[in-house]
């Protein structure tokens, strides 16, 4: 097959129209699977908290284990960093969304060009290091706080 730019315009926005579909399907895929993530790590942190604070109120002797509060400790740090998490995605998409209305507005009012308007947006789209970080860091809290739970009360 031959280049884009070498291609027919009615077979360019054919292929146009099957990217823009594809890349559609993988924005919905990876946008469900972030929030199956994050509902994940919030249940396990949350039900980790729950188990761990029904241990240690079920008995005297519980209460002066280290590994417990340590465990209970992970869970809730756990839980926190799902909500930063959560607030984080929210205000970045929320940005988003302000500065694209306000390109899309400015190029409507011919101070901006077709190209402007998608360059900025691409470089606005850009996630950071924190947006994986932070997850990630819930899942080893739920990780430790259960091995340290289970060490514990061995």
């Amino acid at each position: 097959m031959e280049l884009f730019s070498k291609q027919d315009s009615a077979v360019r926005q054919n292929l146009n129209s099957h990217i823009n579909q594809r890349w559609g399907q993988l924005y919905e895929l990876e946008k469900e699977w972030g929030e199956r993530a994050l509902r994940y790590l919030l249940l396990t942190n949350s039900g980790g908290a729950i188990a761990t604070l029904s241990f240690l109120g079920s008995s005297t002797s519980a209460i002066n284990m280290l590994g417990a509060k340590i465990s209970l400790f992970l869970f809730v740090l756990g839980i926190f960093l799902v909500g930063v998490s959560t607030v984080k995605q929210f205000h970045h998409m929320s940005k988003l969304f302000t500065s694209w209305k306000s390109d899309v507005d400015r190029y409507y009012a011919d101070e901006i060009t077709w190209e402007h308007l998608h360059a900025e947006d691409n470089k606005k789209a850009i996630g950071d290091l924190w947006d994986y970080l932070i997850p990630y860091l819930a899942f080893v809290c739920f990780i430790a706080g259960s091995i340290s739970g289970a060490i514990s009360i061995f």
